[in-house]
């Protein structure tokens, strides 16, 4: 079966890909707007949300599509217009093109915990709670949600969404995510690099680990539809920490010179779009379904710190 990835090049599909290959799969198709390279895939590249990239990919036979293409958090809060036309004009486009093939295709879609918001902000969220997210993201997201069900409802699909936590610790440069601090207070201290955190030394995260969040999303692929129901959306598992905590975890396995190089700088807008995320994930039915667990931050941060001596 053709897999095609929608984001691929980026750091969390480069890791969703590893993990297919290998599980043996040998026809990935790797759609990105920018020139990447991703080894032992065939890449296109193109706008999803504007260029007519998929017809001609789902022709063949029945694919599995991963999107993971998006305009992130505090990105989408910059520039409402573009998020929009990527976040949903992406979305509408895959739909369509799937809706016209004749084979029926399954769709694995990157959500966010950033769909939950208003009165659930800082809170604890399950599968079943009503969405009301705070951030144009979260909303996109959200929509993009509500269409898988409804194209899967239709026959159109056979769609899943992965409501993702904040992935750490993300290698590579910094992206436009609000959430980017969580990554960058481990990344740049372990590599001798200064951080800065917008937020409070209070505020709590619901995280994942990179790794952990590349298996789910790959797993939720292979779970039987009908054992998700009409509501395809699933939270990937994640486990709550407060700055604080990030920042003790840091000092443990870099020492207080790794901390030293951490700056406490509020930043109010990064702030509240932070604190509109719930603070607890009620994943018990992510677990059902077999998608593994984190153990502890500890071993998520020294998970990253093994791929600096590879």
């Amino acid at each position: 079966m053709r897999i095609i990835v929608t984001g691929g090049g980026g750091f969390l599909g480069r890791l969703l890909i590893e993990g297919l290959q290998a599980a043996g799969a040998n026809d990935i198709v790797v759609v990105e707007i920018a020139d990447a390279d991703v080894p032992g895939c065939q890449v296109v590249q193109g706008d999803l949300a504007r260029d007519d990239l998929l017809p001609a990919l789902l022709e063949d036979g029945p694919c599995t599509v991963f999107h993971l293409a998006s305009v992130v958090s505090a990105g989408a809060e910059a520039d409402w217009e573009y998020a929009v036309d990527q976040n949903l004009g992406g979305m509408l486009q895959l739909l369509e093109a799937c809706r016209h093939s004749p084979h029926l295709h399954k769709v694995v879609f990157a959500s966010t915990l950033a769909v939950f918001g208003g009165f659930t902000a800082g809170g604890e969220v399950g599968d079943f709670v009503k969405q009301t997210p705070s951030g144009t993201y979260g909303t996109t997201k959200a929509i993009g949600e509500l269409l898988i069900n409804d194209a899967t409802r239709k026959g159109h699909i056979d769609g899943r969404s992965a409501r993702l936590p904040t992935v750490i610790v993300r290698s590579g440069a910094p992206n436009a995510a609000a959430s980017g601090f969580a990554s960058g207070i481990f990344r740049e201290p372990l590599n001798g690099l200064p951080s800065v955190v917008p937020v409070a030394e209070e505020t709590p995260m619901v995280l994942g680990s990179a790794q952990n969040t590349a298996i789910c999303i790959q797993m939720l692929g292979e779970v039987d539809g009908d054992d998700l129901g009409h509501d395809r959306a699933v939270g990937i598992p994640g486990l709550t920490a407060t700055v604080a905590e990030m920042l003790a975890v840091l000092e443990k396995v870099g020492g207080a010179e790794a901390r030293g190089l951490v700056e406490m700088k509020y930043d109010p807008g990064v702030d509240a779009l932070v604190r509109s995320w719930p603070a607890v994930l009620d994943d018990e039915r992510g677990r059902s379904l077999g998608l593994p667990a984190d153990a502890d931050l500890e071993s998520m941060v020294r998970a990253y710190m093994e791929t600096l001596n590879r």
